[in-house]
């Protein structure tokens, strides 16, 4: 059956399992029969319904199913709309405020972005602000924002690392990952590969912590000419790569997000692929949880702003110009 084998995968790899039915067992076992009975009464038709109902009760966007011949990405699977129109663009405002916009942190705007700050250097080096607009950014990777780093922050950057729950399934994947860039005839880097993943091995069902320490300091070379003010516009549609954006630029002393809270999707993360035994659907679970946890959690609660854009305000881009004005 196909809502079991999900619920087999769920509670042995999903790392946040434990967390999430803390104190809430009974309630999570109550969900999980119910869905059970209602899965012998499904046809083929209603079936991807049974097995999101089973997943809901994670709230946990990084967990979705889709069909085999499905090959949606990101934004589809959080159930987003795509973006529309320019993803990437920047320009001089008056009273000599640049702006930028990244829409979507998807791995094809890395380029983009890094090409809109050489172009522009000299010009967001001479603003007095900068305005920074990812208001429906789902997220992608942490990559594309890193040439905005040298600009926006002030000091060394803090990291929280992550912890992976170690499982079969988690090592089979890294296994196969790193077996393809290697010689099948070639002992000696399979040997390396099966030493490195001998921490895994030995730890099943553990947490292991990624390079062995919860934090990492990164001490970013930063621009000797940057602007003075840095407002970051962001709404409840931030997620993921975007939240981690908000995490790391509201330690800088200069940064003010304007907005509404994120949408909460940043504890649990590093999505694999997961066959659970159906043929028709695949299941993509997070591999990781965050080293905040459970001190600090974002999931469904979002990184909040510094300033709450209420409905009132019609113009957030308007808004934040006359903000650094005042």
């Amino acid at each position: 059956m196909a809502l079991e084998r999900l619920i087999t995968k769920i509670e042995v790899d999903y790392p946040g399992f434990k967390e999430k039915t803390d104190g809430r067992f009974d309630v999570y076992k109550n969900h999980k029969v119910l869905g059970i009975a209602k899965s012998d009464t499904a046809n083929s038709a209603n079936c991807i319904k049974v097995l999101n109902d089973y997943i809901s009760f994670f709230k946990d966007e990084h967990i979705y199913i889709q069909t085999s011949a499905n090959n949606n990405n990101d934004a589809e699977i959080l159930g987003e709309p795509k973006p529309k129109g320019i993803e990437v663009e920047g320009k001089l405002l008056a009273s000599n405020i640049f702006y930028i916009k990244i829409q979507s942190f998807k791995y094809e705007n890395i380029i983009p972005v890094k090409e809109l700050i050489k172009l522009n250097q000299k010009k967001i080096e001479k603003a007095k602000a900068l305005i920074i607009d990812i208001r429906d950014n789902f997220g992608g990777t942490d990559d594309v924002y890193q040439p905005l780093l040298p600009y926006i922050l002030t000091n060394p950057l803090r990291i929280m690392n992550v912890e992976f729950l170690s499982t079969n399934t988690l090592i089979n994947g890294l296994r196969e990952y790193a077996m393809k860039n290697v010689h099948k005839d070639s002992l000696k880097a399979i040997n390396q590969i099966e030493e490195g993943l001998k921490e895994y091995k030995d730890n099943l069902g553990k947490f292991i912590l990624y390079d062995g320490k919860k934090v990492t300091i990164d001490t970013i070379s930063l621009k000797s000419k940057t602007p003075k003010q840095i407002i970051i516009l962001a709404n409840k549609n931030v997620a993921s790569a975007g939240e981690n954006f908000l995490f790391s630029a509201r330690q800088s002393k200069k940064v003010k997000i304007l907005g509404t809270p994120s949408m909460g999707v940043l504890d649990y993360g590093s999505i694999r692929e997961f066959k659970f035994g159906c043929e028709d659907y695949i299941l993509y679970l997070p591999t990781y949880r965050s080293a905040r946890l459970p001190q600090y959690p974002i999931d469904n609660i979002g990184i909040q702003p510094d300033v709450f854009l209420d409905d009132t305000v019609g113009d957030w881009l308007q808004f934040a110009i006359k903000y650094i004005n005042e």
